[in-house]
């Protein structure tokens, strides 16, 4: 018996540092991105462009208020800077029809699946880079970003993703 569960115990162990080993470019790649301010659009999984900053913040940049609550505290009003969500796959002419769902993904492998009729929303979906007129930051210096999609009709602030780096419209 003891030999049995040592045996499964080194299978496992084997499992994981394989995954790990796997998973490890992939994290590289996403601290990257993060790193250099870089966002991946992507169709069906397919990658069709990597914008930085300089290009985002040319796709209709507005300010917009959402509500940020956290740890079962009041929310708190913020004022963010993005640009919405549905400004960059127009640009890049992504076709949503047949779509349903965006799925945004972070640089810890978080993932947010929202919606396309939210995105379609008009002042809805956003990636927003700023809060109250400062720089999100990025997690080394403690913010959320440099990119975090923002649902500013979502009250209780549930489905956002800080961190992010990706969208794939599905």
């Amino acid at each position: 018996m003891n030999k049995k569960i040592t045996i499964i115990v080194v299978i496992l162990v084997a499992i994981v540092g394989i995954t790990s080993y796997l998973n490890l470019k992939s994290v590289e790649v996403k601290k990257e991105l993060q790193e250099d301010a870089k966002f991946i659009i992507k169709e069906n999984g397919k990658e069709v462009a990597t914008l930085d900053m300089k290009e985002i913040r040319t796709l209709g940049e507005r300010e917009f208020k959402a509500n940020l609550k956290k740890d079962g505290k009041d929310p708190i009003p913020y004022t963010y800077t993005g640009v919405p969500l549905k400004n960059i796959f127009e640009k890049y002419n992504i076709s949503l029809e047949d779509k349903s769902a965006v799925i945004v993904s972070a640089v810890d492998g978080y993932t947010v699946a929202v919606d396309l009729n939210k995105v379609l929303e008009e002042d809805n979906v956003y990636l927003a880079y700023m809060r109250e007129g400062q720089s999100i930051g990025n997690r080394e210096n403690g913010g959320k970003g440099p990119y975090q999609m923002i649902i500013s009709k979502d009250q209780f602030s549930q489905h956002w993703c800080k961190f992010a780096v990706e969208a794939d419209v599905k």
